[in-house]
């Protein structure tokens, strides 16, 4: 069983200025986003992770080049962890992006799973039938026309609750909700819930990649050089190199 313990010390960023390599990022982004639509396919990038672990900051990073018209961001709330009036998965295919555009999942099926579970709104034998529901649907898409990438952001209790309080000093009621709160309660619970499903579907076709999250600016960076690297090996192109041509073009317009 993985243990979320080995990811909460976020390595050290040496001699990294962060803005500059964040905006060159970015640009390799745009470049294999718009690449992928060119090759007609579909991207979908999945952010699940502990409350207060910096998905809000990590989406804005991710988004910030991207062409509005192509990429959606879609956000979870705890209104649809509730509804169990449907198969479990349903309101998933509703998401999923057309085949020459994007999305991203603020929370998914993971964080409705997790939610149900300590909420007591599934039985337990039902799970491992869910667990074959998810299986089934990230087999599905990723044989399809589509690049499926999965990240969990890592913090400590402690870090969750020294980012929680800082929010409430601070007046960003709207940054944290009584969900957060009550993630933090029961963190060994939910830390418990995080493992399991963690190991249980670390699929060799959509494999997890754990980030550990203390220090954001590391979570960033790690995030998006995995997307990166996923986006060129799948698209067959070499986005530093393209971004190199582009930025010396514009110097000789200059």
């Amino acid at each position: 069983m993985l243990e979320l313990d080995e990811f909460e010390n976020s390595p050290k960023l040496e001699n990294v200025n962060f803005d500059d390599a964040e905006k060159e990022l970015q640009e390799r982004l745009y470049i294999l986003f718009s690449e992928a639509s060119k090759q007609n396919l579909g991207v979908i990038i999945l952010l699940e992770g502990v409350s207060a672990s910096g998905k809000g900051d990590l989406l804005k990073c991710i988004t910030t080049r991207l062409d509005p018209r192509k990429v959606k961001v879609h956000s979870l709330e705890d209104e649809d962890y509730q509804n169990i009036s449907y198969p479990f998965m349903n309101h998933f295919w509703t998401k999923l992006p057309g085949f020459n555009e994007q999305v991203i999942l603020d929370g998914s099926w993971y964080s409705k799973l997790s939610y149900q579970r300590e909420n007591k709104l599934i039985k337990k034998n039902d799970i491992p039938n869910i667990y074959k529901f998810i299986k089934n649907f990230e087999e599905a898409i990723s044989s399809d026309r589509y690049i499926f990438l999965k990240f969990f952001l890592n913090i400590s209790a402690k870090e969750q609750k020294k980012r929680l309080k800082k929010a409430a000093d601070e007046g960003k009621k709207w940054m944290v909700s009584n969900s957060d709160w009550e993630q933090y309660e029961k963190y060994y619970e939910y830390k418990k819930l995080f493992e399991e499903y963690l190991s249980k579907t670390n699929f060799s076709f959509s494999p997890w990649k754990i980030v550990p999250a203390k220090n954001k600016f590391y979570a960033k960076i790690s995030v998006m050089e995995s997307i990166i690297h996923s986006l060129e090996n799948k698209l067959k192109i070499n986005s530093r190199e393209v971004l190199e041509v582009l930025l010396e073009k514009e110097k000789q317009v200059i």
